[in-house]
């Protein structure tokens, strides 16, 4: 039902406005319920709002404040659309022009509806205004001058944020431009200084540079007339030295038609949030930024890369680096072999990211359970896997589960695939979803982010040196009792076997997690073969809300590793509620109940604990055991007895992969479990019952 609301009011002279609807009321256009957080039954469909009010002679503003929109919400008075909702599930203040004359003397009507058959959206509006002065003047009334410095007082790009006191995103004056992206609440500087036109009032600001500074804020008073001037300093809280900040994942509206971010604003955006190596990848468009970014004035602060979101209804694959007028890879192609030969193909490109791996695109979701079995990486179609990196965390589709992905690329390290993991944001606007929230760490000099070897923080990324970062960042180092070389991600650690494996020789692992003061890291976990070996509860670290960094060590005997293994380290956290810098819902959500969460990942670390010079995976492990294994000569099966025995010496991964080795070949996994491999193989025996019954049912 529609809501009808009777609201005395009228079309006042008061500069502040009069209220017609002072609560916040919850709509929801269509069933089921979007998110548990909202009651289980909402209070309209839509809102049909009945006021009265005196004919306006002059242009005015109707302000109000909304939460949670995704869809396409429109907002119409006397049966004039005067604009929509913005599409932003941040709780922001925004203001629509009231045409001269469109007001009328007694009874009025607004009506906020959305569009017909959207999915279902729960959102919040209210608080909503009547301003007798057209949106220009409301916001030009009182000037406010910001200047963000580091701490030796030199002006760096950054992010201002503009709340009240109940920190609701509000609206300025200004209009993108001049070094300028800006939205409700959020204004990007490429330079350090922003004038802008605001309302008189009390306003908390907040700057920020991305997830490696502070956050420091200062609350104002302004009054009608008045110019007020604030410096905010950034304080560097996460150590990064020899690391690059990269988003692979960048778009803008005006090369892939979707979001609102222009290319000219895109420019402010990176400075701003520190991201010093972008891969421009719009959908079936080969950009280049550079000269943008020369007009822009904001070389000095990264060094863009020319690639392509290769956009197939098979899939999505960010590829790099690519030539801005060069050939296009053929994204109407759906053999994936076909394509990644056309890929690889294109002049100077070296890198394919799988992305958004378990989100549904054009009825396809590559890593369902039809196409993809997580624990071992196996393809069920029998396609090549010629990605050679994936997305973990995507901060504009993010996962219920934040581990979903991460145990996905585990899954295909033991496979035997050498998969970099990633962390990108995939934003196509200014502040919805935030350019670099995610994003991920290159290890390569970092000296001169305008000038960065591209080619050089290419080796680094596909030899694994990397580490994904959403809102925190985990570091991991391995050194061996008896050598001097400490290892990092992407390295393959060699043990001397001359003299035979030393049983006590000692593996030692360090794991150091950092943090600004405003994130909240709770965990930390070490894995090895995808596995947790270890855990640390972090949530007693942090001290009187300064920067975190806390260190774990771990000596891990060899004869704890039988065989070749590989290891990384994962620390997980609370979501980031602070208006400046908050994590996103799913763009896809697969439950109504969501936790927000950050994440840090590193790349592999790959040990050669048999030290033959190469690092065998889990997979190599099971082929060369199933090579080995008699033949029952009357069932021309392996003997699966015998087999078990030989897994007893082998970790769970190679379990696993044995597993799925004997079921392409036809052979249940429960005949093996029941030969003695037992609870070992339960998992696995788990997903293949899910990946057979959804290709019956030809489920995504």
């Amino acid at each position: 039902m529609a809501m009808f609301l009777m609201m005395p009011s009228v079309w006042s002279i008061e500069p502040a406005g009069r209220v017609i609807q002072q609560d916040m009321i919850h709509l929801r256009n269509a069933e089921p319920r979007e998110w548990t957080s909202f009651p289980q039954t909402a209070e309209a469909t839509q809102l049909n709002l009945q006021f009265d009010a005196t004919a306006n002679n002059d242009p005015g503003t109707l302000t109000l404040t909304q939460a949670d929109v995704k869809e396409s919400w429109t907002i119409t008075l006397n049966k004039q659309p005067l604009g929509k909702l913005v599409r932003d599930e941040n709780r922001l203040q925004t203001d629509f022009l009231i045409p001269a004359g469109l007001l009328k003397t007694g009874q009025n009507t607004l009506t906020i509806a959305c569009r017909k058959n959207a999915p279902a959206d729960d959102i919040l509006v209210g608080q909503i205004t009547i301003h007798p002065s057209p949106p220009e003047s409301l916001r030009g009334a009182a000037t406010l001058q910001v200047a963000i410095t580091d701490q030796n007082q030199t002006p760096t790009p950054g992010r201002i944020t503009l709340t009240n006191e109940h920190d609701i995103l509000m609206p300025v004056g200004n209009q993108s431009g001049n070094h300028l992206a800006i939205r409700e609440g959020v204004i990007y500087t490429a330079t350090g200084e922003a004038v802008l036109g605001v309302a008189p009032g009390t306003y908390r600001i907040t700057a920020g540079r991305g997830f490696e500074y502070s956050a420091p804020s200062t609350v104002v008073r302004i009054a009608a007339g008045e110019t007020v001037k604030r410096t905010l300093i950034l304080e560097r809280q996460v150590d990064t030295s020899g690391w690059i900040a990269s988003d692979t994942h960048v778009h803008t509206v005006t090369y892939s038609g979707h979001g609102d971010c222009t290319i000219e604003e895109r420019m402010a955006t990176l400075a701003g949030e520190g991201i010093e190596f972008p891969i421009a990848t719009d959908h079936n468009r080969q950009i280049d930024y550079q000269p943008v970014a020369e007009t822009a004035g904001v070389t000095e602060h990264f060094t863009p890369v020319v690639g392509n979101e290769v956009t197939t209804k098979h899939g999505h694959f960010n590829v790099f680096p690519a030539v801005a007028d060069g050939k296009l890879p053929d994204h109407n192609q759906l053999e994936w072999s076909k394509l990644f030969d056309d890929i690889y193909t294109q002049d100077r490109t070296r890198v394919a990211i799988l992305n958004h791996a378990r989100d549904l695109h054009s009825s396809f979701r590559p890593f369902s359970p039809r196409h993809h079995l997580s624990l071992t990486g196996d393809n069920l179609d029998g396609w090549q896997q010629e990605f050679n990196a994936m997305e973990l965390i995507n901060s504009g589709a993010v996962q219920t589960d934040p581990m979903e992905l991460f145990l996905d690329w585990c899954g295909l390290i033991n496979h035997g695939l050498n998969v970099t993991p990633v962390g990108c944001s995939d934003s196509h606007d200014v502040s919805r979803y935030i350019v670099g929230q995610a994003r991920t760490y290159i290890k390569v000099d970092d000296r001169v982010p305008g000038n960065i070897n591209v080619k050089k923080a290419i080796d680094s990324f596909l030899a694994g040196r990397v580490i994904v970062s959403y809102g925190i960042l985990v570091k991991l180092e391995v050194k061996i009792s008896d050598q001097n070389v400490r290892h990092g991600p992407g390295d393959l650690v060699h043990f001397n076997t001359e003299n035979g494996v030393d049983a006590q020789k000692m593996v030692a692992v360090t794991a150091s997690v950092m943090a600004p003061e405003w994130t909240t890291p709770n965990e930390l976990r070490l894995f090895l073969n995808g596995q947790t070996k270890f855990s640390v509860d972090l949530r007693n670290q942090r001290r009187n809300n300064a920067p975190m960094s806390a260190t774990a060590t771990w000596n891990i005997p060899i004869s704890e590793i039988p065989h070749d293994a590989w290891i990384t380290a994962v620390a997980t956290g609370d979501g980031i509620k602070s208006p400046h810098w908050p994590t996103a819902k799913p763009y896809q959500p697969d439950s109504p109940t969501f936790q927000p969460h950050t994440f840090s990942c590193t790349g592999p670390i790959r040990l050669d604990i048999d030290g033959n010079g190469s690092f065998d995976a889990a997979r190599d492990y099971a082929a060369k055991l199933l090579a080995e294994t008699p033949v029952d000569t009357a069932t021309k099966q392996p003997d699966l007895q015998h087999l078990a025995r030989s897994l007893a010496q082998y970790d769970e991964a190679v379990v696993h992969q044995t597993l799925a080795i004997l079921a392409s070949k036809g052979i249940e996994p429960s005949h093996l479990i029941s030969s003695g491999v037992g609870k070992r193989g339960r998992a696995f025996e788990r997903q293949w019952r899910l990946a057979t019954q959804a290709r019956i049912e030809q489920r995504e």
